[in-house]
């Protein structure tokens, strides 16, 4: 009977974590420019490089992101996108890392 009442508890756990990471902030890079070419998407939080420059689409979901021009979010912070907006843009851009607050 101890083994019945765990598994709702797992269970409930386990969609409380599916559910939160659902509302992530997600940072899309584009190798081309007007969204198109390989993507990869960005979401984890702290530092990432950026592969692709040719557009973006940000979704803002309640984390920051911090641009940088350099890789691994060194020097100064070149633009921040809004943890409450969506953003994109369709031409290049020339930021080579993120830094999504969490």
């Amino acid at each position: 009977m101890k083994k019945l009442a765990v598994v709702p508890v797992i269970s409930a756990a386990m969609l409380a974590v599916m559910a939160s990471a659902a509302y992530a902030s997600q940072y899309v890079a584009y190798e081309g420019q007007a969204f198109t070419g390989r993507s990869v998407v960005i979401d984890r939080c702290g530092v990432s490089n950026i592969p692709f420059g040719g557009s973006y689409k940000w979704y803002g979901d309640g984390q920051s992101g911090r641009m940088y021009n350099q890789p691994n979010a060194e020097g100064v912070m070149h633009f921040e996108l809004r943890s409450n907006r969506n953003a994109e843009q369709r031409t290049p851009v020339g930021w080579k890392s993120i830094f999504i607050v969490c």
